[in-house]
């Protein structure tokens, strides 16, 4: 009887055993690094230019050159601009398009900054802040997609997406086109980059020049309010990292 108890006692020490082992294994690894930080807008910093393109529309897109050494060409490739700060519109999205980046120059420089525009195919500068957007359209389909803006056309609102990148960092696009087929037709579906801040403002299709006057003011008053914000924080200038190295 002794002898059987005895058994009966190995027999379940053999099976309890794996199970401590199991109990006392570590629990998996998981990551503890930090979460990516969220993307924001290049702070405006009174002691570099801020530079401002055409935004883009259906039939403009703003491609700006590569960086070049020495200073940016004050001249264009499409029209005379007068010291820099005047873009000659030609008509329809583009004539809207020059006229609000003006409106935008008027406004940066009011408050204080040092703007400068660049217009399709001018050299892009290697240092400095760089203002962009893009009037686009929800479709019918649910797609966004590259807006015109400007007489003859509809009435209906349309948004208008802005960001703001230091140009000392490698640029991100603002959105990529969705492509349909071999090639991406000029009114294929774009997808705004997560990775790049936007602030986003309603413009009627077809704006009056007060209207665009109005946009820009919006766009100005909303940069430098982010950029008070954050020198209250302490995280703009032109010496802070994350202005400088971070997401845009």
């Amino acid at each position: 009887m002794r002898n059987a108890f005895f058994l009966a006692a190995m027999a379940c020490s053999l099976v309890a055993a794996p199970r401590t082992v199991a109990q006392a294994t570590p629990p998996a690894v998981t990551s503890t690094a930090a979460p990516a930080s969220r993307p924001h807008i290049a702070f405006l910093d009174k002691s570099k230019t801020i530079y401002i393109t055409e935004f883009e529309a259906a039939g403009v897109v703003s491609t700006p050159a590569a960086p070049k050494d020495g200073p940016i060409d004050s001249g264009s490739i499409r029209s005379p601009r007068l010291n820099g700060s005047d873009l000659q519109p030609a008509g329809g999205s583009e004539a809207t398009s020059s006229l609000l980046a003006s409106d935008l120059l008027r406004e940066i420089k009011k408050a204080g900054y040092k703007p400068k525009l660049i217009a399709p195919g001018d050299a892009r500068p290697d240092d400095g802040l760089l203002i962009s957007g893009v009037f686009a359209q929800t479709g019918q389909d649910g797609q966004l997609r590259r807006a015109a803006i400007g007489p003859s056309q509809p009435t209906g609102d349309i948004q208008l997406y802005v960001t703001s990148s230091n140009l000392l960092r490698p640029e991100k696009p603002l959105y990529e086109i969705v492509k349909q087929g071999p090639e991406a037709a000029a009114d294929a579906p774009i997808k705004l980059n997560p990775d790049v801040a936007t602030l986003k403002f309603s413009v009627p299709g077809n704006p009056t020049d007060k209207t665009l006057k109005k946009v820009a003011e919006q766009i100005a008053a909303e940069l430098q309010r982010l950029t008070l914000q954050a020198e209250s924080e302490g995280l703009a200038g032109s010496d802070d990292p994350i202005n400088k190295y971070s997401k845009p």
